[in-house]
């Protein structure tokens, strides 16, 4: 049966043997500094040093970590830097314990420390001093300046976890010429430059040449010379304009120069497409179609007939076919000239002599599309003697 001691006992510095501390499965909850338990749980020695239970045997001893740091199976670990955590490179200097607690200092300008990654528009900005950037950071900060020269430090070498390590200055052999493979931005859309592209992928009409897209309405002037320089203006009614070399005039008074373009030569105006003449029995042009009473009648002799309006108008018209003779040969007196046609059997037949228009007396028969002319003769008669006029 365990006694209560109530006063403190001095050994004298001598052994105590065969003595347990006591067993606990948690620390008391009244503690006091300076005492001591057996944790049955960890199976380490506890002391209470006023604030909190240390391991006594240094094999427990229960650490916390500032940002940056973790612990795993009693190794301590320093992370890596991110844009939103601590982490880096480090030395023992930096490193502090105080009550339990591993600290590790920030890096500054003349400390090393923990570093943390600055955000990507920090990193653009240029404005924060207390973080660091990484590799792609970097290439996108260098790819953004329009111009490098030498003397600038921009031969940077980073190690793998992307952090810069040294600058070196860029001497003028590194520096490539790319004059004669790039243009240079400031010859965008300027004269003896390049032209450059609207929202719609075109050329704006203001880096065009202005022959280009210059076509203008234009009226006559009353009573001016026609095709002198102050033949046309803007308005109609209005005054004359001033010509220009490049530039098209359409011109819409009514008339004969309606509808047709010009540009200025100089010294008059030109017609740029000039219109066929019309079309004459001596000349090639154009010519406009008759109507069906104008072929009718037969009075215009400037404009042409169709086919179906000179089928209408000689519908039910009688036809007239002309034919020659080939070589006959007599038989018994008689030569046989047979003719196809077909308005045969409803038709007329008058034979002619083909040399002087004599009519020839002939027996004359009629079948389903042919004709039959028979005609006297002791002798062959030789081919385009006679011509038979077949009207129906």
């Amino acid at each position: 049966m365990a006694k209560t001691i109530l006063t403190d006992l001095n050994l004298n510095q001598n052994e105590i043997q065969n003595a347990v501390s006591q067993n606990l499965a948690s620390a008391p909850s009244t503690p006091k500094a300076g005492q001591v338990y057996f944790n049955t749980g960890s199976s380490h020695f506890m002391g209470y040093n006023g604030s909190s239970w240390l391991a006594l045997d240094g094999q427990g001893q229960v650490y916390t970590f500032s940002t940056g740091l973790t612990e795993s199976s009693g190794t301590v670990t320093l992370n890596e830097a991110t844009s939103s955590a601590l982490g880096g490179v480090i030395v023992g200097s930096n490193i502090s314990v105080s009550n339990g607690t591993i600290s590790v200092a920030d890096a500054s300008t003349s400390t090393k420390g923990v570093i943390e990654i600055a955000t990507d528009t920090e990193a653009s900005t240029g404005t924060d001093t207390t973080r660091a950037i990484n590799a792609k950071q970097l290439a996108t900060k260098l790819t953004a300046n329009t111009a490098i020269t030498a003397g600038t430090k921009c031969k940077i070498t980073y190690d793998t976890k992307g952090l810069v390590t040294a600058g070196a200055d860029l001497s003028a052999s590194d520096i490539p010429d790319i004059s004669a493979t790039y243009v240079a931005v400031t010859t965008k859309g300027q004269a003896n430059g390049v032209a450059s592209l609207d929202s719609d992928g075109k050329v704006p009409s203001s880096q065009l040449p202005s022959y280009v897209d210059d076509v203008i309405d234009a009226y006559i002037v009353s009573g001016a010379t026609a095709l002198s320089a102050g033949w046309l203006s803007k308005t109609s009614g209005g005054s004359a304009l001033t010509p220009e070399t490049g530039v098209i005039y359409v011109v819409l008074s009514s008339g004969e120069y309606q509808n047709k373009t010009y540009r200025w030569s100089g010294t008059t105006y030109v017609e740029i497409s000039s219109s066929p003449a019309q079309a004459t029995e001596s000349t090639a042009g154009i010519a406009a179609l008759a109507t069906q009473v104008e072929c009718t009648t037969g009075t215009n002799d400037t404009k042409i007939v169709t086919p179906l309006k000179m089928a209408t108008y000689t519908s039910g018209m009688a036809k007239k076919s002309t034919y020659t003779n080939g070589a006959l040969t007599a038989s018994s007196g008689i030569c046989t000239w047979t003719i196809s046609d077909s308005k045969a059997p409803n038709c007329m037949v008058s034979v002619r002599e083909t040399s002087g228009g004599a009519e020839v007396l002939c027996d004359v028969t009629y079948g389903s599309g042919s004709i039959t002319i028979k005609i006297n003769s002791a002798s062959n008669i030789s081919a385009n003697t006679y011509t038979a006029v077949v009207i129906g």
